[in-house]
């Protein structure tokens, strides 16, 4: 990963261009009697008009270039691993629910699919934050299994759901996941 001061400089770079486009909805939004309300406009940039791009590539950017899952051997697995929740830490980007995958598994759902989901490119320290629940999605097998507490179990089988047997953890990885620091 790059030093602070080269981060700093890319992060800083992208919220002045964030800026400068703001100020360009907002003065449209104004000629044409549409509000001119800076959070409105933040926001909007934020979801609807921010460059398209992957965390692999925010990743990459900041200097963590993960390699193929397949190319990297055991004893260097954790390493990598770190890496890219670290990295995506300071995209502010933090996983949720890790616990239900070896490490192994973990790297390489991150590597081969998550980093590539398409994101908008807003840089840190704007207030956004993204979350990716690895146990989430449509198939919520995992998360009932290995991460639902005892009441969530039960009341969701007391509602007719079906409910898959415990599975212990595969790893003890959720309670050392980086979190947002309080702004």
């Amino acid at each position: 990963m790059h030093d602070e001061r080269t981060l700093r400089r890319i992060h800083e770079e992208k919220r002045r261009l964030r800026a400068l486009r703001i100020d360009e909805l907002q003065l449209e939004a104004r000629r044409s009697g549409g509000t001119d309300d800076r959070r409105f406009w933040s926001l909007a940039y934020d979801l609807e008009h921010a460059p398209w791009t992957t965390n692999l590539d925010q990743l990459r950017e900041i200097g963590i270039d993960p390699p193929m899952p397949d190319a990297i051997d055991d004893a260097e697995l954790g390493a990598a691993l770190d890496a890219v929740i670290d990295g995506l830490a300071v995209i502010q980007v933090f996983l949720l629910h890790t616990d239900h995958l070896d490490d192994r598994a973990c790297y390489r759902r991150l590597r081969l699919d998550v980093l590539h989901d398409r994101v908008r490119d807003v840089p840190p320290a704007t207030g956004s934050r993204e979350w990716i629940d690895l146990a989430g999605g449509t198939d919520r097998s995992a998360h009932l299994a290995v991460h639902a507490t005892d009441e969530e179990r039960a009341s969701l089988a007391s509602a007719g759901v079906i409910v898959p047997p415990r599975m212990r953890r595969r790893a003890d990885r959720d309670r050392r996941l980086p979190r947002p620091t309080p702004s």
